[in-house]
Protein backbone atom coordinates (compact mmCIF):
# COMPACT_ATOMS: atom_id res chain seq x y z
CA UNK A 1 0.00 0.00 0.00
CA UNK A 2 2.94 2.37 0.55
CA UNK A 3 4.00 2.13 -3.11
CA UNK A 4 0.76 3.68 -4.39
CA UNK A 5 1.48 7.30 -3.25
CA UNK A 6 4.97 7.08 -4.77
CA UNK A 7 3.53 5.93 -8.13
CA UNK A 8 0.95 8.70 -8.05
CA UNK A 9 3.65 11.35 -7.45
CA UNK A 10 5.87 9.89 -10.19
CA UNK A 11 2.99 9.97 -12.69
CA UNK A 12 2.13 13.55 -11.73
CA UNK A 13 5.76 14.63 -12.24
CA UNK A 14 5.89 12.85 -15.62
CA UNK A 15 2.67 14.54 -16.80
CA UNK A 16 3.95 17.93 -15.63
CA UNK A 17 7.23 17.46 -17.53
CA UNK A 18 5.36 16.55 -20.70
CA UNK A 19 2.99 19.49 -20.38
CA UNK A 20 5.82 22.04 -20.43
CA UNK A 21 6.66 21.38 -24.11
CA UNK A 22 5.08 23.94 -26.46
CA UNK A 23 2.37 22.86 -28.89
CA UNK A 24 3.23 25.40 -31.56
CA UNK A 25 6.58 26.47 -33.02
CA UNK A 26 8.39 29.81 -32.73
CA UNK A 27 7.62 30.72 -29.11
CA UNK A 28 9.92 32.04 -26.43
CA UNK A 29 11.94 29.42 -24.54
CA UNK A 30 14.37 28.91 -21.70
CA UNK A 31 15.73 25.61 -23.04
CA UNK A 32 15.26 23.35 -26.05
CA UNK A 33 13.17 20.97 -23.91
CA UNK A 34 10.42 23.63 -23.85
CA UNK A 35 10.20 23.86 -27.66
CA UNK A 36 7.78 21.96 -29.88
CA UNK A 37 8.90 19.01 -31.98
CA UNK A 38 8.42 21.18 -35.10
CA UNK A 39 10.98 23.76 -33.89
CA UNK A 40 13.04 21.88 -31.30
CA UNK A 41 16.01 24.22 -30.94
CA UNK A 42 16.11 27.09 -28.43
CA UNK A 43 18.38 29.81 -29.85
CA UNK A 44 19.15 33.10 -28.10
CA UNK A 45 18.91 36.12 -30.39
CA UNK A 46 20.22 39.57 -29.43
CA UNK A 47 18.52 42.72 -30.66
CA UNK A 48 21.30 45.21 -31.41
CA UNK A 49 18.95 48.18 -31.00
CA UNK A 50 17.27 47.25 -27.70
CA UNK A 51 20.26 45.18 -26.48
CA UNK A 52 17.79 42.56 -25.23
CA UNK A 53 18.30 38.80 -25.55
CA UNK A 54 15.35 36.80 -26.85
CA UNK A 55 15.63 33.01 -26.74
CA UNK A 56 13.24 31.54 -29.31
CA UNK A 57 12.30 28.08 -30.57
CA UNK A 58 13.42 27.49 -34.15
CA UNK A 59 14.79 24.95 -36.64
CA UNK A 60 17.41 25.17 -39.40
CA UNK A 61 16.23 25.68 -42.99
CA UNK A 62 17.35 26.17 -46.57
CA UNK A 63 14.09 27.75 -47.87
CA UNK A 64 10.78 28.82 -46.36
CA UNK A 65 9.19 25.54 -47.51
CA UNK A 66 11.38 23.80 -44.90
CA UNK A 67 9.71 25.77 -42.09
CA UNK A 68 6.77 24.43 -40.07
CA UNK A 69 3.51 26.35 -39.67
CA UNK A 70 4.12 28.50 -42.77
CA UNK A 71 7.29 30.00 -41.23
CA UNK A 72 9.90 32.06 -43.07
CA UNK A 73 13.51 30.95 -43.58
CA UNK A 74 15.68 33.86 -42.38
CA UNK A 75 19.44 34.04 -42.88
CA UNK A 76 21.32 34.91 -39.68
CA UNK A 77 24.53 36.90 -39.35
CA UNK A 78 26.16 33.94 -37.59
CA UNK A 79 27.71 31.42 -40.02
CA UNK A 80 27.45 28.55 -37.54
CA UNK A 81 23.68 29.08 -37.22
CA UNK A 82 23.02 29.46 -40.94
CA UNK A 83 19.38 30.16 -41.79
CA UNK A 84 16.62 29.61 -39.24
CA UNK A 85 12.84 29.42 -39.43
CA UNK A 86 10.96 32.32 -37.89
CA UNK A 87 7.22 32.88 -37.51
CA UNK A 88 5.54 34.47 -40.56
CA UNK A 89 3.54 37.63 -39.82
CA UNK A 90 1.78 40.63 -41.27
CA UNK A 91 1.71 42.63 -37.99
CA UNK A 92 3.67 42.31 -34.73
CA UNK A 93 0.50 41.42 -32.78
CA UNK A 94 0.55 37.99 -34.49
CA UNK A 95 3.97 37.13 -33.03
CA UNK A 96 4.18 34.50 -30.28
CA UNK A 97 6.73 36.31 -28.12
CA UNK A 98 6.83 39.68 -26.36
CA UNK A 99 8.49 42.74 -27.90
CA UNK A 100 8.56 41.20 -31.38
CA UNK A 101 8.90 43.18 -34.58
CA UNK A 102 7.24 42.07 -37.80
CA UNK A 103 9.76 42.98 -40.51
CA UNK A 104 10.22 42.24 -44.19
CA UNK A 105 13.03 39.70 -44.44
CA UNK A 106 12.80 39.23 -48.21
CA UNK A 107 10.43 40.41 -50.91
CA UNK A 108 6.90 39.29 -50.03
CA UNK A 109 7.89 37.63 -46.74
CA UNK A 110 7.74 39.14 -43.25
CA UNK A 111 8.81 37.43 -40.05
CA UNK A 112 8.66 37.97 -36.30
CA UNK A 113 12.09 38.97 -35.08
CA UNK A 114 13.32 40.00 -31.63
Amino acid sequence: MRIFPFVLIFVALFIDACASRADSPYGACAASAACSEASPRCVSFRNRITMQNAPLCTVACMTSTDCPDRGVCVPTETPTLGSLCMQRCTVAAECRFNQAFCVVVREGESACVP
